[in-house]
Parts: structure tokens; C-alpha cells; sequence
């Protein structure tokens, strides 16, 4: 208060008695609107605090979650080695990543291209750190460890609740977590958990392909892996992870939802800095998909390595069929099924295929098609040259895919849906494809 009134008179004495009546007057609604604001976010935050109790409790009845704690401190792997002087490796100081934006059938005729320097990648080796499984966090003591959440911090662009993380502040000041306690403790291991993990994709690109970072050091090829147990209980998941663990390195699953502690865990940071998602209403860019290329050619080089994959020089036309997958978001896939069976391609039910199976189908293929999901993964094993045309909405054409692409030199075109239920993820948004346009669409691609 003493310091208000001294800067009062300074004001006074500096600008006069018209200027000072002048600041008086507009200092109070800047201060009633102050505090509308300040006690909106009180407000929020304890909400979203209330709120994160009501999910733990539901949490509780329904996965036997039976411990939560709120985490204030948050820092990034990196940002925790250099505070406490603990050693690390820097394994790619950063890179110029090319962020792809597809072509889209007759909307957008060419690629977009942007230009951006990736975050490093490091290596570090945490004593006594805690585990989540299904989550990219990690924890030592009250500190909470994860690059993602420290990269948002203060901006609240990202949505980073999923797997152990059940509430968080919106600028990324706290953030809840439940989990289920357990009494493991590993003496040493390499971190392969992570969040969405039974998801071919995210486990593919943003886990898996981490491990061969580790390998080059010999001193942890003979060290165990952490694993979500949940993961490896997927054939064609279970075969990959297999085919990438040239070493051999033995498993040790983490379940769902559970923390453990480990005395020594070799750590690689992400080398995939897309956020899991973003805040309702949030702009993204094509900087919030950053994806080094490591995450395919870590992937790629020990899969086609092996001597089994000669590509069959004939033309190959498939088209992705979701008609046995749970969640069909193309309304009309029956007749657009039909539409591309008319044009000799292939249908084909990813689902039923071995790993190895997937691998030879889109190292073989020339053209693929399909609405989008998680086994355009595959694209990663395509030849170069090869033509992928994906079925979503305009409007949700995003990097996911198409950065994919442009690494392994694959003409990725978007073939534009209209959306018939719009959800609050994009991701789960149901369309329909117009059967003109799908037409226009094979005349096109087989020109």
C-alpha cells in the first residue's frame, strides 16, 4: 500500500492534477476487472481440482486406481539434469525438420512444406525414479518429470490429461494424478512406456522408436526393458517390438495405470514433440508436429534390414477396409468399397494380418487407400514412389501422416470428406465420402 502511494504522488508530481484525475478514474474499472478475472481463475482452479477428485473416485470403482497426489513442481528431463548437475548425452542437438502438409484432391495441388529447429534429443540414466505405466510421466519425490507438460508450461495450449494424469491446471502450474500403488522395485531398465500405448501408432513412432538411441551404447544391451503390458498383448505389436529388440533385451511389463520404482533407468526423451492433444478452441500449427526423422528410420532400418523383403515388381492396388474395426468413422464405407473393388483394387482387412504380413503388403503396394487410422502407420514401409490417398475430413487434414510420407518419399494425397457428427476430438469425427469424387479420385491417381 505504502509503495501505491508513493508511486501516486510521483504520478502527481510528475504528470499534474489533469493527468493523475485521469489515471484515478480508469484505475477503477481496470481493478474491478482485475478481479473479475482473478476470481474466475481462482475459481477454475478449484474446480479443476474438484474435478480431478470426482475422476479419481470413479477411477477407483472402476480400474481399482487406490492413489492420487498433485504434483506443483514440473520440470523437463533436461531442464532436472542440469539443476542437479546430473550427467547426460546429448544424441541430436537438434535438427531441421521439414513439417509436411499433403496435397488435398482437388482442393490443394502441392505439398506444404515448413522449416523448423527440432528440441534436442538426450540420453540420461535417473536413480530411484518412479514409473506410470500408460504415461510418459515419471516422478522423483514431489517432482514430476515430463517434457511435454514443462514445454506447455504457462501457455496452456496442450491437453495432456490421459493415461495417469486425471486433472491439470489450464497454464500448466499443477497437475493430478492416479494410479495404482504397488511394492515392484527394478534395479535397472530402459524406459519403453508410454502414453497411448496400445495404439499402433504412438507406440510405433513416439516409444518404440527410442530404443535403438540405447543401443548404440553397449553397456545397456544386456539391460531389461520397462514395457506396458498392455501393448504386447497386440500380435502385430508384440512381433514389432520383437523385430526392433535386435538385442534381445529382456521384459519387464508395467501394468496399467501402475507406479513402480526404479533404481536405475536409462532414459531417451522424445524424439516426437506433438502433444497427446490440444485445449478445446486451441489454433494449431504445423510446429506442433515435429517429428524427427529418427522415428522412421529407427523403425524402418531394422524392419527392412531383413533379407525376407523383396519388393514384387507387379502393380499393386489395395484399399484399406475399417469394416471389422470397432470404430468405422466412414459412414459409407460399403459403397465406396465397392466403388474402388470395381477399379481392381485389393480389399483388405489390416486386422487380419500377421505384422510380417503388413510389412510385405505395403512394401509391395504401389497404390494404398483407405479412410485414416492407425495402419497408415505401415507407410513407414513403403517403397519410394508410392502413391497413399487417405479418406478424412478437409477440415482435419493434419501432419499426422503426411510428415510420415514425405520421409520416406511417398506422394500422399488427402481425399477430402464431409463430416456428418462433429466430436470434441477430431479423431473420432464421423464422414462420408462423395462416390463422384471417388471416382474423379481413381482416375486421378491412376493417370
Amino acid at each position: 500500500m505504502k509503495n501505491a502511494f508513493r508511486a501516486g504522488v510521483e504520478f502527481y508530481k510528475k504528470e499534474g492534477i489533469g493527468k493523475f484525475i485521469i489515471r484515478i478514474v480508469k484505475w477503477v474499472p481496470e481493478y474491478i476487472i482485475w478481479r473479475r478475472y482473478w476470481l474466475r481463475s481462482y475459481l477454475f482452479d478449484h474446480v479443476a481440482r474438484y474435478r480431478g477428485r470426482i475422476k479419481f473416485g470413479r477411477l477407483q470403482r472402476e480400474l481399482n486406481l487406490d492413489a492420487f497426489t498433485e504434483f506443483k513442481t514440473i520440470m523437463g528431463g533436461l531442464e532436472y539434469c542440469k539443476v542437479n548437475s546430473q550427467e547426460y548425452r546429448i544424441l541430436n542437438e537438434g535438427e531441421k525438420i521439414e513439417v509436411a502438409l499433403a496435397k488435398s484432391f482437388e482442393e490443394r495441388s502441392k505439398v506444404q512444406r515448413t522449416i523448423f529447429d527440432s528440441p534436442p534429443i538426450y540420453l540420461t540414466v535417473f536413480t530411484d525414479i518412479d514409473v506410470y505405466g500408460d504415461t510418459n510421466l515419471l516422478s522423483k519425490g514431489r517432482i514430476a518429470l515430463s517434457d511435454m507438460c514443462y514445454r506447455d508450461k504457462g501457455i496452456g495450449r496442450y491437453d495432456v490429461e490421459g493415461g495417469c494424469i486425471v486433472s491439470c491446471h489450464r497454464k500448466g502450474k499443477w497437475f493430478q494424478v492416479a494410479y495404482k500403488k504397488t511394492d515392484i522395485v527394478v534395479e535397472e531398465a530402459i524406459n519403453c512406456v508410454g502414453w497411448a500405448c496400445k495404439n499402433y501408432f504412438h507406440f510405433t513412432f513416439e516409444i518404440l522408436s527410442r530404443l535403438p538411441f540405447i543401443d548404440e551404447y553397449e553397456e545397456y544391451r544386456a539391460m531389461p526393458v520397462l514395457v506396458d503390458a498392455g501393448a504386447l498383448q497386440i500380435p502385430q505389436m508384440k512381433d514389432l517390438f520383437d523385430r526392433v529388440n535386435i538385442y534381445k533385451h529382456p521384459i519387464i511389463f508395467v501394468g496399467q495405470n501402475a507406479k513402480i520404482r526404479v533404481k536405475k533407468l536409462v532414459y531417451v526423451s522424445r524424439n516426437l514433440w506433438m502433444p497427446p492433444n490440444f485445449k478445446s478452441g486451441t489454433i494449431t500449427t504445423a510446429k506442433d508436429y515435429l517429428f524427427s526423422r529418427s522415428i522412421v528410420d529407427n523403425i524402418r532400418n531394422r524392419i527392412l534390414s531383413d533379407e525376407r523383403y523383396h519388393r514384387d515388381s507387379s502393380y499393386n492396388k489395395i484399399y484399406l477396409s475399417r469394416r471389422k474395426c470397432g470404430n468405422q468413422r466412414l459412414m459409407n464405407a460399403g459403397e465406396i468399397e465397392k466403388i474402388f473393388a470395381e477399379h481392381g483394387f485389393q480389399i483388405v482387412f489390416p486386422e487380419d494380418w500377421s505384422f510380417e504380413e503388413e510389412v510385405a503388403v505395403f512394401h509391395d503396394a504401389d497404390v494404398i487407400v483407405g479412410a485414416t487410422g492407425a495402419a497408415f502407420t505401415n507407410m513407414a514401409f513403403c517403397h519410394e514412389g508410392a502413391k497413399v490417398g487417405i479418406i478424412i475430413p478437409s477440415a482435419n487434414d493434419s501432419y499426422f501422416f503426411s510428415n510420415i510420407a514425405n520421409m520416406v518419399n511417398v506422394e500422399f494425397i488427402i481425399l477430402g470428406a464431409d463430416i456428418v457428427k462433429k466430436e470434441k476430438f477430431y479423431s473420432l469425427d464421423t464422414f462420408v465420402l462423395n462416390p463422384d469424387k471417388c471416382r474423379r479420385f481413381i482416375q486421378y491417381i491412376e493417370a
